[in-house]
């Protein structure tokens, strides 16, 4: 593994680490990790002046036995044996790191070496030990660079989870310490197996100061990937003697309030990841149990630590870059604060607002607009000496109008269909009517303009009183209310104007539907956004690739669409005119599929019935004739998993499939759902009352 350091300017320097792992049942040396992390760079000078210190003794700088002396310090607080500073190891470390300067290969290559180049003396860790004199290739590697010093890249290693997880592994007992050019490469190692016992070491440390408020993902591999996220509250870990088989945790601030996290599994040892970055100088409180593989005893652990200095607030913005509303209305602020640290948040300061017109705009002691008069506005926001300034847009107040109903039963064409009830109160609302036959006609297309209309005509807006008196379009009137709420029509597209007549596809439905509702996104975001806010279902799923953004949308299609929109979306505003960021969309999408898919090679799907049951299928080619287990854990927003539920085996046929169903009823809104193989275990996240499904072939 190796881990990099972190300048001022925020320009990370990559590294990795790598360890032998244990294999998940037996514990047995079998695999492989490798990673990378972050530190402040230092001036190339002073790190080669550090690396080149010659004060020898007993053959090991000065640089090695102090960086050992801090290694160990922290390794006794958190309850593991020293380490021994050994020779062969030490003289593995320093060529690797040499070499390294010398190839400079990237990412987590560099742990490798390649043979005939120069400066060559193994491939792995465990051969370069083995070469050097070192019994055994059970060596496992951790890298950093742009050091001045061992004991900072031992703090860089300490910052993250992987490589910490290896410099505090009581299983080693030797270790190499390597300094060359800024490269520091650590290379822990053990003769013989050692039994450990069931408690959980934990790092930050019971009673320990100074731990990290953050973790911006600088390690390799990252761990904060799987979570689509680029930063977390500072990693807590536990280590047990043995894989870990199921924990509930629950991380507790100063105030005694829960901080919601993401959590990670990794046989003997669990991850937290906090979802945001930690409060300053304040006291956290961690309560972990836990079972172990193949034991029934529950295993509690609470200890304490205290943060180092906090970030620091440098700007405050609004949820958008500049907020639209109609008069009469209120909108909420939603303050984000920007961070020293790159990051971005929440304040958990005051924050005080005024307008610069409150005859027309007004701002409440809480942050809630109040569209008074139409015009343009701005709102000061401020938190200490910091300030924000966000642009506020009060539109002129639509003219509006209640459209004539048509019955129902006296249309001749929906009847029997599984969208009757859309096109019913479609018909009923006035927004749609039917031919002079009597006919609905619901599987014809729906033109852009034609959907205009009646999304407009959903929210009771009179369109044809802003028509002229000779129109040059038959819905001139709807364009113009387009234009003066700025809503995305692929027809204002330079030479597109044609378009307002050709049938519109539910890509296009989504840009308009989305900047009618306060946001400036392209056709893409707008996909987002809709399925983020229930605005707009996807044809097969809630994921983008799930949309069927290139269906042309009917007037069927089109009456479920705005029936759904208005039990969502209560009125229609329009789109600022600066562009929104993307990074104003919304994190992310729960999984969720609405048609089954074909069983591919690794398939795995999961129906959590409205009832409580569920059911699980799936098909697994590299599984056949094999019993493996379905475990069901709660789901819960603090962690990524929590209780363990129940445990079921699972027969796969002679093609890999398998289909059970629970004997029970659950009473979660969400589920975590694991199918354990023998050497890998397959997850997915369900929630009540949906369907969810995987394809791990990839």
């Amino acid at each position: 593994m190796n881990a990099s350091k972190r300048s001022k300017n925020n320009r990370p320097n990559r590294g990795i680490g790598r360890r032998p792992g244990r294999r998940w049942a037996t514990c047995l040396l079998a695999a492989v990790l490798a990673l990378t992390v972050v530190v402040p760079i230092y001036p190339t000078e002073r790190a080669s002046a550090a690396s080149a210190t010659t004060v020898l003794q007993g053959g090991f700088t000065q640089d090695q036995l102090d960086g050992l002396a801090y290694l160990n310090e922290i390794r006794a607080k958190v309850g593991v044996g020293p380490l021994e500073l050994d020779a062969r190891l030490t003289q593995a470390s320093q060529a690797h790191a040499a070499y390294y300067n010398t190839t400079r290969f990237e990412g987590l290559t560099a742990h490798r070496e390649e043979p005939g180049t120069v400066g060559f003396t193994g491939v792995t860790a465990g051969e370069r030990g083995k070469a050097a004199g070192w019994p055994n290739t059970s060596v496992a590697e951790v890298m950093s660079f742009n050091n001045a010093t061992t004991r900072e890249a031992i703090d860089s290693w300490l910052s993250t989870a992987y490589h910490r997880r290896i410099i505090l592994d009581d299983q080693y007992k030797s270790v190499g310490i390597g300094l060359q050019g800024g490269t520091a490469v650590m290379n822990p190692a053990f003769v013989k197996f050692q039994k450990k016992g069931p408690e959980a070491k934990v790092y930050p440390y019971d009673g320990m100061k100074g731990a990290d408020v953050g973790f911006y993902g600088f390690e390799k591999p990252n761990p904060l990937v799987r979570f689509g996220v680029e930063h977390s509250g500072g990693i807590i870990s536990a280590t047990a003697g043995f894989a870990i088989d199921s924990f509930e945790a629950s991380i507790l601030d100063s105030q005694g309030q829960e901080v919601p996290y993401n959590s990670e599994l990794q046989g003997d040892t669990v991850f937290f990841y906090p979802k945001d970055v930690l409060d300053g100088y304040s006291v956290y409180t961690v309560k972990l149990n836990y079972t172990l593989y193949k034991e029934t005893q529950l295993h509690s652990k609470t200890w304490t630590f205290t943060t180092g200095k906090g970030r620091t607030i440098q700007g405050l913005s609004a949820q958008y870059d500049e907020l639209v509303l109609n008069p009469g209305n209120k909108l909420p602020i939603q303050i984000v604060a920007s961070y020293d640290d790159g990051t971005f948040g929440t304040p958990k300061t005051a924050v005080a607002y005024s307008s610069s017109s409150p005859a027309g705009l007004k701002v409440s002691a809480d942050g809630t607009l109040e569209g008074v008069k139409p015009g343009s506005y701005k709102v000061t926001l401020s938190s200490g000496a910091v300030r924000g300034t966000v642009p506020v847009r009060v539109f002129e107040r639509l003219k509006s109008k209640s459209y004539p109903a048509t019955n129902p039963t006296k249309v001749k064409d929906i009847s029997g269909r599984t969208d009757q009830e859309a096109i019913e109160w479609a018909l009923r609302s006035g927004i749609v009517g039917a031919d002079a036959n009597g006919k609905f006609r619901p599987e014809d297309s729906v033109s852009e303009a034609q959907f205009l209309i009646m999304l407009l005509r959903t929210y009771k807006v009179d369109d044809e009183s802003y028509a002229s008196k000779k129109k040059k379009h038959w819905a001139e009137g709807a364009y113009k209310v387009a234009t003066g709420r700025n809503l995305l029509l692929f027809s204002a597209s330079p030479g597109k104007s044609d378009f307002r007549d050709k049938p519109i596809n539910r890509y296009r439905a989504a840009g308009l539907i989305a900047s009618a509702d306060g946001v400036n996104f392209d056709f893409s975001n707008a996909v987002n956004y809709v399925l983020a806010h229930n605005y707009m279902r996807g044809t097969e799923g809630n994921q983008s690739w799930m949309f069927g953004s290139n269906d042309i949308v009917t007037r069927a299609q089109a009456a479920g669409i705005l029936m759904q929109l208005q039990s969502s979306m209560k009125q229609l505003v329009g789109a600022p005119k600066s562009v929104t960021s993307e990074k104003k969309l919304p994190e992310h999408l729960f999984p969720e599929v609405y048609i089954k898919p074909a069983l591919g090679s690794k398939t795995l799907i999961v129906e959590f019935h409205t009832d409580g049951t569920l059911s699980v299928e799936g098909q697994f080619a590299d599984q056949a004739n094999k019993q493996l287990e379905i475990q069901i854990d709660q789901h819960k927003d603090k962690v990524q998993s929590g209780k363990m539920l129940e445990k079921t085996p699972v027969q796969t046929d002679s093609s890999g499939r398998f289909s059970i169903s629970s004997s029970g009823t659950y009473t979660d809104a969400l589920l975590n759902v694991y199918l354990r193989t023998e050497g890998t275990t397959y997850a997915i996240s369900v929630k009540r009352g949906t369907m969810n499904a995987s394809d791990y072939s990839s």
